[in-house]
């Protein structure tokens, strides 16, 4: 049998194992994998090793996720890969478990991942964000200004500056920043043949888009639409549309609150006569991250409803305890006294003539951060309670829809 062992990652022993699990998932090559150096020089690694070679690897960053108005510390499990030959160990599922652990002892109150599929998290209490609604179009179909202030080139190396106005750009609910600035100069350096433009006041960057081409028409793809204000954003999109005479399609994922098919000419025609076409235009919407609270008190009291409070008894389950040893935090399972209202609260506790709520954390979360209507997560999932708790709840849950306006 051979010897199997979870520790953390050793820079000088693991770097050459875990650049060969990376390139065996195919997220790297070796003309890549270089930039491993720097997304792994910040923010926690566990391994999992096999006769003491490194065969799995989940690493982590701190950062914020805003409840509203209120940035909570947040664990971000940004990569987690298992090579080829340690599948069928639960590696992946034990130790994103002990990173969460780690991060609540750090003092984070929720934790959020991008998922390559819905399920394999959940068995962790993640429940699955909000969609995101992506859009092809023609920028010349863009009823902006194009006329705008000549920008400036961006590369990777302008990795600092870019971080730095993703951390101070408009953030709307659900809004997602990682600390560390060094892992993205990996994230910008892996989007291949990836270019910047902005602008910014002096060194200072203050909004700037960042493409991913294909061929000499499209499409781009803008990865990052970072901006503060509402001209800011039009100045952006006048950039994307200065592109048309040479870029016939560039894609994206719709600001916050805004309707892109609003800013463009025609939307219906020009989907209808690009169909078949490589630059076709079209909409598609999915859900990419999942999120999971870890804190249900500090996650509860960031939240300040509209209207009468509503008190109920919550019985929570966490299915992330299977996964973690005796020692520490086992999750949030329990049964709590919830007031949601302008000064919300949650302890554990009882109170026997409270209506009841039942759900998983994974249900909770979703609850919490208005992704799904408590009504519509009854019939998704599983949750339980009276019918008039879920009117009164569906009343004071009316949230903005969330959007981490990071990719991790």
């Amino acid at each position: 049998m051979s010897d199997v062992d979870i520790r953390p990652f050793d820079r000088v022993r693991d770097m050459a194992a875990v650049k060969r699990i990376w390139r065996e998932v195919g997220w790297v090559d070796r003309q890549t994998d270089h930039y491993l150096d720097d997304f792994l020089a910040v923010g926690q690694t566990l391994v999992g090793t096999i006769d003491e070679v490194a065969e799995c690897s989940v690493h982590i960053v701190d950062g914020t996720m805003r409840l509203q108005t209120v940035d909570l510390p947040l664990c971000a499990v940004t990569a987690v890969t298992t090579s080829r030959i340690a599948r069928g160990r639960s590696f992946a599922r034990r130790i994103t478990a002990a990173q969460l652990r780690a991060g609540y002892d750090q003092g984070a109150a929720v934790a959020a991942l991008g998922m390559f599929d819905q399920g394999f998290y959940d068995q962790l209490g993640f429940g699955s964000g909000a969609y995101e609604h992506r859009i092809a179009f023609d920028p010349a179909t863009l009823k902006v200004s194009s006329r705008v202030p000549t920008p400036q080139r961006l590369d990777v190396e302008d990795y600092e500056r870019m971080h730095a106005a993703m951390v101070h750009r408009h953030k709307a609910h659900g809004a997602v920043s990682l600390h560390p600035a060094q892992m993205m100069r990996a994230e910008f350096g892996w989007i291949e043949g990836g270019f910047g433009l902005g602008y910014g006041t002096g060194a200072a960057l203050t909004h700037f888009l960042f493409f991913e081409p294909k061929d000499e028409n499209g499409p781009y793809t803008v990865s990052h639409m970072v901006y503060q204000n509402d001209d800011q954003l039009l100045e952006l999109l006048g950039l994307l549309k200065s592109l048309a005479d040479q870029v016939y399609s560039v894609r994206l994922i719709e600001p916050p609150g805004i309707q892109m098919m609003a800013l463009l000419d025609r939307p219906f025609r020009h989907r209808a006569i690009t169909a078949k076409s490589d630059f076709a235009a079209r909409q598609w919407a999915m859900s990419w991250w999942q999120t999971r609270i870890l804190d249900v008190s500090r996650c509860v009291s960031a939240f300040a409803g509209r209207g009468a409070a509503v008190k109920f008894q919550l019985v929570l389950e966490d299915p992330v305890a299977e996964h973690l040893d005796d020692n520490g935090w086992q999750g949030v399972a329990g049964r709590y006294v919830v007031e949601l209202g302008e000064q919300s609260s949650a302890r554990l506790g009882e109170q026997a003539e409270l209506p009841t709520l039942s759900c998983t954390v994974n249900t909770f979360t979703r609850l919490l951060w208005g992704v799904s209507s408590p009504s519509a997560l009854k019939v998704t999932d599983g949750l339980q309670a009276p019918a008039s708790l879920l009117v009164q709840l569906d009343a004071m849950l009316q949230l903005p829809t969330p959007y981490t306006g990071w990719d991790f």
